[in-house]
């Protein structure tokens, strides 16, 4: 991930602990082959965590949006932000 300011740093995949490496390996599996936003997030633990139990909420039936809403939502987020991806 960049901005203005540069690179934001990564966490180092082979240096994660047991438990945030099942969670990448989930990420993967469940959500995208490009890691950049989780090891951005992993380098900070507890954000990561917070934001994974966001993803949760809002992608599980414990949230009572529409998942159109959600989408639409994403996809205005990456093109405010310019997202290559």
């Amino acid at each position: 991930m960049a901005n203005e300011h540069g690179l934001l740093p990564k966490a180092d995949p082979d240096q994660l602990d047991d438990e945030l490496k099942k969670r990448l390996e989930v990420w993967y599996d469940k959500a995208y082959t490009d890691d950049n936003l989780f090891l951005t997030l992993a380098s900070r633990p507890a954000v990561l965590g917070q934001f994974l139990d966001w993803v949760r909420f809002i992608y599980t039936d414990e949230s009572s949006l529409d998942p159109a809403v959600i989408e639409l939502c994403r996809i205005r987020l990456a093109a405010r932000n310019q997202c290559v991806h």
